[in-house]
């Protein structure tokens, strides 16, 4: 067994008093020599000029594309059928001529890859989808990450707190010293163990929260419910910002977070796929894509990505499901870009079959139930009739007949129904989302 694997393995059951020493290894050998690399290539990369990113990508592309249609069957016969075999990128607009693939079609296809690393998904459709990372993936993955967290001032040393959907059995809370990181167990309540929790804040001086947006809002909703005053300053004290990744980070739980408990926080794009990472420095939901971790584009309002690392299964054109619009650079480059329009689940359907986003009717209104409830969930079976899902951990004086005069659902033509729920629908992962 390598030594790296060996450390991973076993350092991952110790506790805090022995696993701390790992800390000190470096992140070369904690996740591989790729981690050291792929932050050299992302200075290197920002150090470059326009014409020289562009020159860049383009060998990163057609290296790609060489390898996807020299060893996987199902590139060579899409490209023969697109007369594009044997093609290489002189521009990156040449790559435009090239198909984009969607989740779907590699789905019937799968059986023609074969990687490191096996992965699902389910996405919003909840349709699983299996496909391929190489082995290097989640080096390069962390590599990107701590960039991103180091706009807040993270460093490596630092203890962060994380909240998202890991099983830990019984136990309140787990050290992991591969990410130097204290994992609580968001599928119990913290009331149970409170005071573990405000004692690993203080003693560790613990600066950052890294997790589900969902899971973090809930997380500090309840220990608004359970904390005293001097309780709460501790944590004030300490905790300074959120790393919020995986989910889009809804409105009414930043601004919860900012306005109680004083924090700020970084959030980013991204998707399992690891086709394309993205970051919002300016909370505006104005991306800047990574063009070291892989190629983003934009076609006809579809974000389009490539991961021309991943030589195990290459997703080329990949369609991520997501609409955008964006702005490049003269070359072509995609410098940022907004989602205008989530995934397939991110909408409902009203009774003429129109296709209603759920980030309009949710968080672009005012609803009066927000301040009221702590979470707001949408169901929908069948078009034209959506149930909210409504969750309320405070005292309230709301029963599911008035719910609906929180609402403003004005000029939508859909019936609705409204339930009132003791906690949130999760999903297998531990995240809350929106539709259900």
């Amino acid at each position: 067994m390598k030594v790296k694997v060996f450390i991973k393995n076993t350092v991952s059951q110790m506790p805090y008093s022995i696993g701390k020493v790992f800390t000190h290894i470096p992140f070369s050998w904690r996740l591989g020599n790729s981690y050291t690399s792929t932050q050299n290539s992302i200075h290197k990369f920002n150090a470059l000029s326009d014409d020289e990113r562009a020159s860049y990508l383009v060998t990163k592309l057609n290296r790609i594309i060489k390898h996807a249609t020299s060893s996987f069957d199902f590139y060579t016969k899409l490209y023969d059928k697109h007369n594009l075999l044997g093609t290489s990128l002189k521009y990156l607009d040449d790559f435009k001529q090239f198909p984009i693939i969607t989740k779907e079609l590699l789905r019937t296809h799968i059986d023609q890859f074969n990687g490191a690393l096996t992965m699902n998904t389910g996405g919003t459709t909840g349709e699983p989808f299996s496909f391929f990372l190489d082995k290097q993936a989640f080096s390069r993955e962390w590599a990107h990450m701590h960039y991103i967290w180091k706009n807040k001032n993270y460093v490596k040393t630092d203890i962060k707190i994380t909240l998202r959907g890991k099983n830990l059995g019984n136990k309140n809370i787990i050290y992991n010293p591969v990410h130097n990181e204290f994992i609580i167990n968001t599928y119990k309540s913290i009331k149970s163990f409170k005071g573990e929790i405000l004692h690993l804040i203080q003693k560790h001086k613990i600066k950052f929260v890294h997790g589900y947006p969902s899971a973090i809002y809930e997380f500090f909703k309840e220990l608004d419910t359970i904390t005293s005053y001097e309780e709460k300053v501790i944590i004030k004290n300490n905790l300074q910002c959120c790393f919020l990744g995986s989910e889009f980070p809804v409105q009414y739980m930043v601004n919860y977070l900012k306005t109680t408990w004083n924090l700020d926080y970084i959030s980013w794009y991204g998707h399992s796929e690891m086709a394309i990472l993205a970051v919002d420095k300016e909370k505006s939901n104005i991306y800047s894509p990574f063009m070291t971790y892989g190629y983003a584009e934009i076609d006809c309002g579809k974000l389009i990505g490539t991961s021309y690392n991943n030589f195990d299964m290459p997703m080329i054109r990949y369609d991520t499901g997501d609409k955008a619009e964006g702005t490049s650079d003269k070359n072509g480059i995609l410098k940022n870009f907004s989602i205008t329009e989530g995934r397939e689940g991110d909408y409902i359907i009203d009774k003429g079959g129109k296709k209603i986003p759920l980030t309009a009717l949710v968080f672009g209104r005012h609803h009066r139930i927000f301040d009221k409830a702590d979470f707001i969930q949408v169901g929908q079976e069948e078009n034209g009739f959506v149930i909210f899902y409504v969750t309320f951990k405070s005292p309230h004086d709301i029963d599911e007949d008035n719910l609906g005069h929180y609402f403003d659902l004005s000029n939508v033509d859909i019936n609705f129904k409204f339930k009132i729920i003791n906690s949130p629908i999760r999903s297998t992962m531990g995240k809350i989302r929106l539709k259900i």
